[in-house]
């Protein structure tokens, strides 16, 4: 049964695209949603379906398609699984707003027969006063009774400033020695605020600074952007690529392989997909990677962390951002492939993933493979700076072949010993936008080692 009862209230207050994000965030991660995958999408899909795409109407079917993984034709009468997540979804938005959003300046509600959010400022609540016979009863206040000291005579006054004392050696030793004890803590207190400055890991060393000064004390924090491993595992299970507009409009979510299957397999495969979706899923390389760059800068600005299915692809207009993951699983990766010099062809059967290079020169190979030596590790990890697409900041992809891969790159990039070698070979101090191939080995257990196979600098458009 579709829901069209139009008693719904009209929009009264349309927010930014800014403030909704900002405020997403904030829902997202209170209690009531922090760990419920299923309100959480459902709250994204339909927010960002008003604020970002303009949407006056959301049917249930099309819900259900986008972020339950039903067919586009599911009956609507005869599974309600978006009617029953809609309540609890509601009750939710009510909790934030009643404890951890009780002072948000903007809240919203979903009103029952509608699944559109409707913002509104918060009101201020009027106070409670007694009432008797329908008639208030104002409670009369006490007069203040303040006691103010008489002033000193204005002749008083005078004569402690008058020439004629302040011609008293004494007292024009005492008024410049306060005066020197100032100009000494004015400098001081400049000097403790410029040793403050540059206490952040960034700005400790010539060569953090000369390249995360590219991210940091801009004055806004540069967002990392963490891959969706389970994009990447429903890629697995139906054995093909996933586009970003796929994961844009939730329909990978009711994506099916291409392979001839049972109805059985089919099913399974389907419940599969839904196992996948209903969890969020990370790398743990990944996280240590971030904790890494936050690591870099302590101050006010700091860094914004961002899992790839809230992250809004307007705000790399402008933003410095970071994106961990491939493609493959961080699908935001797609906007810069054509870009890219270095790119990850999937393993087939038992042959072993390559990253292939694109018009190599010198030494350089067309693909690097990744070793199947149980005694020799050997990966690859992409690393890509480049500007943002209005050429206003900076984009950063770190993306290995395995979870280790990324991280030995996030380590590569943390470095002051690597950047210099970087610095070196690029034959530039202030860094170039650069594209980096690192071969990660380890050998019997050794640590990690990274070192450079190819790279390319990019000039600026």
């Amino acid at each position: 049964m579709q829901i069209t009862e139009s008693n719904t209230p009209e929009i009264s207050f349309h927010p930014s695209k800014s403030e909704w994000e900002r405020l997403l965030n904030r829902v997202l991660e209170s209690t009531p949603f922090r760990r419920s995958t299923r309100l959480r999408d459902f709250l994204i899909y339909v927010g960002n379906e008003v604020i970002l795409h303009g949407a006056e109407d959301l049917p249930e079917q099309q819900i259900g398609t986008a972020v339950f993984g039903r067919s586009p034709s599911y009956d609507t009468s005869q599974d309600n699984i978006v009617r029953v997540n809609a309540m609890e979804l509601r009750k939710r938005i009510d909790l934030y707003f009643a404890n951890e959003g009780q002072n948000e300046p903007l809240i919203f509600e979903i009103p029952r027969g509608s699944y559109i959010p409707v913002f509104r400022p918060r009101q201020l609540q009027a106070v409670d006063r007694p009432f008797d016979n329908e008639f208030l009863v104002e409670t009369p206040i006490a007069p203040l009774s303040v006691s103010i000291p008489e002033a000193p005579p204005a002749t008083a006054l005078t004569s402690s400033l008058s020439p004629r004392r302040l011609r008293d050696p004494f007292q024009i030793f005492l008024l410049v020695v306060i005066l020197c004890l100032a100009a000494w803590l004015i400098t001081d207190m400049r000097r403790n605020h410029l040793t403050q400055a540059t206490a952040h890991k960034w700005q400790s060393a010539p060569a953090l600074r000369a390249f995360w000064g590219n991210f940091f004390g801009k004055g806004l924090a540069p967002e990392i952007v963490l891959a969706d491993t389970s994009f990447g595992l429903a890629q697995d299970v139906l054995h093909k690529q996933l586009s970003l507009a796929e994961y844009l409009d939730y329909s990978y979510r009711a994506a099916q392989s291409a392979d001839p299957l049972s109805s059985d397999a089919r099913q399974q495969e389907q419940k599969d997909l839904a196992l996948i979706f209903s969890r969020s899923s990370g790398s743990i390389g990944d996280f240590r990677v971030a904790r890494r760059i936050t690591e870099l800068e302590t101050g006010d600005t700091g860094t914004r962390l961002l899992f790839a299915r809230e992250y809004a692809g307007h705000r790399l207009r402008w933003n410095n951002t970071i994106f961990v993951g491939s493609r493959r699983s961080n699908p935001w990766v797609e906007l810069f492939e054509d870009r890219m010099a270095y790119h990850f062809k999937p393993a087939e059967g038992q042959t072993p993933a390559v990253v292939t290079v694109d018009n190599p020169t010198g030494n350089e190979q067309a693909q690097y493979a990744l070793s199947s030596d149980p005694g020799t590790r050997t990966a690859y990890c992409v690393i890509v700076f480049l500007p943002n697409p209005t050429n206003t900041g900076s984009t950063l992809i770190l993306a290995g072949t395995d979870s280790q891969a990324t991280e030995a790159g996030g380590d590569f990039l943390t470095s002051e010993e690597n950047l210099e070698r970087l610095q070196v070979l690029l034959h530039e101090k202030d860094f170039p936008y650069f594209q980096l191939l690192l071969r990660i080995s380890r050998f019997n257990g050794t640590p990690l080692g990274s070192e450079i196979v190819s790279y390319r600098i990019v000039k600026k458009p």
